[in-house]
């Protein structure tokens, strides 16, 4: 029979498959291997071929199903903002030229986004934006099969790449899937693709099998989210350039789309779930920001009921409250306007025991103060703050030692008159207590001259539990340059705009320590090319535009350099195999050099050699180094809370085994790990700084990777192996 296989326990295929599901979706009882060979075996889906392809399909990456249950139905709503009218902010017939028909919730497509039929790999469209809908040429071919449903609805989520089978059967039948699971999954794949291979034979070619999982391909904008996702962030460009009413033109265009919710007619398990909620998000910052462009244009009348009706939906969210009290405080309601912060007021402390934010209250006091643009006029000018000139960078340090060469360079680049508009954004990285904050102090204070408008400075916390806000960052930027607390916007959006109005001509230095991330930072960049900006962290920083240079570890004289400075050059001279040994095993690192060096201050007849002898002992070496405000192992618990379980005990295993030099391969086998998972294993740690590369002698090609010392010692004591 077709799609089906005898249950002879020799089959190479079924026995692979037996061996890699876990216990409870293997089929048959104890003794079914002994079964007379023919007895019908669980079929196969239909047009699958058994093979290496399927052998692997029925486990998630981690090697075990799900064990979680079906997450209870959750959308966040988007319905009222989307279906609220656009305004007066269109132009007659705006957003509707060469919008041909697309499978949307009840929106169109704009025809300069239409995907070419037939111009890739198959002319089939798919929408999630209101009711799922699949159309080739045309022609309707969504599912109607609830479970049909589920399966194109999280593929399409995820276009372009492998959705597990274990994703699928999660979302399928949460944490009990029937024995069945498997078989009946591939019975579903076979579905879709014979729907698709009725109207053209590109049923394989859209939806293909992959060893873990399956891919749905899609041409470009032939899913409407995608297409949603364009021309809101065309949207966005042209509001940051100030070109306000072709933004709302484009945001009415992606709205239209969404008018009903994302897979309103789908049932949702848990990992769809999550899906269609990130949908929602983004659909409700882009109600945000049309709320925003209306603003701007003095639509405030018209967007007084939009307000309150997505008020209604979400009743704590601070953006839409205090666009609703800016549109009633303009069309003369103040009153209003000031209930509308009370009921929010009330309902954040009834229900969540905090206060509103402190844009918000600023908003308060305004309207008390009746400082906000009376209504039918355009807006007030406010009074311009003098531009003070800040001077915020910390203190150099004197004991700096070494790096000339990267000091000079990172001077030049931020000085060097610039060839385009572009802003001068450098950033530095490296791993925890390398001394990038030194470096960059003395970078700024080297070069502080050529900035005559000020210099600013933030810690942003990325090595701390809680990292620092951006919105809080800005307020106290924009104070230091001179503007009064009552002046400071509600928003974040609001607060970066201002901030880059203010400095747009100025020459402004502005050094930002210890980013957690790329996005943390971009919310602070000034906009003038007079500036330049200054960024340090350990990692994260990536995808920030602008150079990156990386700061290595100190060289064994200035190691020995630096500790001297520290304690005295005669203690060093006069115990110079103890010094080399305290620097060594402080893996040449400036902060663990400086913690050294702290303790031995504090005692000037202490021997080196003691000190050295117990910075030996790894159960000790962390406790050794913290003194005073000096802490290496609280630098590094951020970023080891940060990985997941699977990452912490491949870690830990690498630290256990204290072998240098290991190769991917080596690593996966230490670790109990596919190659595919090692490789992503060891990205993770990198980017970390857990792990760091060793280079070959050529110094052209990655050949291998090994743990710092200090990185050791710290993931055993955390993981309680000090063997």
């Amino acid at each position: 029979m077709a799609g089906r296989r005898g249950r002879d326990p020799a089959d190479p295929v079924r026995r692979a498959r037996a061996q890699q599901l876990p216990v409870r979706h293997r089929r048959g009882r104890r003794g079914a291997g002994r079964r007379r060979q023919g007895q019908p075996a669980s079929p196969a889906a239909p047009g699958e071929r058994a093979g290496p392809a399927l052998l692997h399909t029925g486990l998630p990456p981690d090697g075990a199903l799900p064990r979680n249950g079906r997450a209870a139905r959750h959308r966040a709503p988007v319905r009222a903002g989307a279906r609220a009218a656009h305004g007066d902010g269109r132009h007659p017939g705006a957003g509707r030229r060469d919008l041909p028909d697309h499978p949307a919730g009840g929106g169109q497509q704009p025809g300069h986004l239409r995907a070419r039929a037939g111009g890739g790999r198959c002319a089939v469209k798919v929408s999630v934006l209101g009711a799922l809908k699949a159309t080739y040429k045309g022609v309707d071919v969504t599912p109607s099969a609830p479970k049909l449903r589920i399966v194109l609805a999280l593929l399409a989520l995820r276009r372009g790449r492998v959705v597990t089978t274990g994703t699928l059967i999660e979302e399928l039948w949460g944490a009990n899937p029937p024995v069945s699971a498997l078989a009946t999954l591939q019975t579903y794949i076979y579905q879709i693709r014979r729907t698709l291979t009725a109207v053209d034979r590109c049923g394989d070619v859209v939806l293909e099998t992959k060893p873990l999982g399956y891919v749905l391909h899609l041409d470009t904008h032939a899913l409407d989210k995608d297409v949603f996702d364009e021309l809101a962030d065309r949207a966005r460009v042209q509001l940051a350039a100030g070109e306000t009413r072709p933004a709302l033109e484009l945001l009415n265009q992606a709205l239209d789309m969404c008018a009903a919710g994302p897979l309103v007619d789908v049932d949702l398990g848990s990992v769809l779930s999550a899906q269609v909620n990130q949908v929602a998000e983004d659909i409700l910052q882009t109600l945000e920001m049309r709320v925003e462009a209306r603003l701007q244009l003095r639509l405030h009348r018209e967007l007084i009921s939009e307000l309150k009706m997505l008020i209604a939906e979400h009743p704590f969210h601070e953006g839409f409250h205090a666009k609703l009290m800016i549109s009633l405080q303009r069309s003369g309601r103040r009153s209003e306007a000031l209930e509308v912060y009370q009921t929010l007021r009330r309902n954040l402390r009834e229900e969540l025991g905090i206060e509103p934010s402190p844009g918000l209250r600023n908003l308060q006091r305004d309207l008390l103060n009746a400082e906000l643009a009376p209504s039918s006029e355009s807006p007030a000018p406010a009074k311009r703050a003098s531009f003070v000139t800040p001077a915020q960078l910390p203190p150099d340090i004197a004991d700096f030692v070494g790096r000339d060469d990267l000091v000079k360079t990172l001077s030049t680049m931020l000085t060097d008159t610039p060839q385009n508009t572009a802003l001068r954004l450098l950033s530095v990285t490296g791993v925890t207590g390398v001394g990038k904050t030194t470096l960059a102090t003395r970078v700024a204070h080297r070069i502080r001259v050529h900035f005559p408008d000020g210099q600013l400075f933030a810690d942003l916390g990325g090595s701390r539990t809680t990292a620092s806000d951006p919105f809080d960052v800005l307020g106290a930027f924009l104070q230091a340059i001179g503007l009064d607390t009552r002046q400071l916007p509600a928003t974040q959006e609001e607060r970066t705009q201002l901030f880059r109005s203010r400095t747009a001509e100025c020459k402004l230095f502005i050094l930002l320590d210890d980013a957690l991330s790329a996005a943390q930072v971009r919310p602070i960049l000034p906009g003038g090319a007079r500036c330049a900006v200054l960024v340090t962290g350990s990692n994260g920083l990536s995808s920030l535009a602008g150079a990156r240079m990386e700061a290595e570890t100190l060289s064994l004289d200035e190691s020995l350099r630096m500790l001297g400075s520290i304690v005295g050059r005669s203690r060093v001279e006069a115990e110079t195999d103890a010094a080399r040994a305290i620097v060594r095993a402080c893996g040449r690192l400036p902060l663990a050099i400086r913690t050294a060096g702290a303790k031995l201050g504090t005692n000037p007849k202490y021997p080196l050699r003691k000190l050295a002898e117990r910075l030996t002992d790894r159960r000790r070496l962390l406790t050794e180094l913290r003194f005073g405000g000096f802490d290496i192992a609280a630098r590094l618990a951020p970023g080891y809370l940060r990985l997941d379980p699977r990452g912490r005990q491949a870690l830990g295993l690498l630290a256990a085994r204290q072998s240098v030099g290991l190769t991917a391969p080596q690593i996966a086998g230490l670790i109990g790990a596919q190659l595919t998972e090692a490789e992503a294993l060891i990205e993770q740690l990198v980017e970390l700084r857990f792990l760091r590369p060793v280079w070959s002698q050529d110094g052209q090609e990655e050949s291998a990777f090994e743990l710092p010392e200090l990185v050791v010692s710290y993931v055993l004591t955390q993981s309680g192996d000090l063997s």
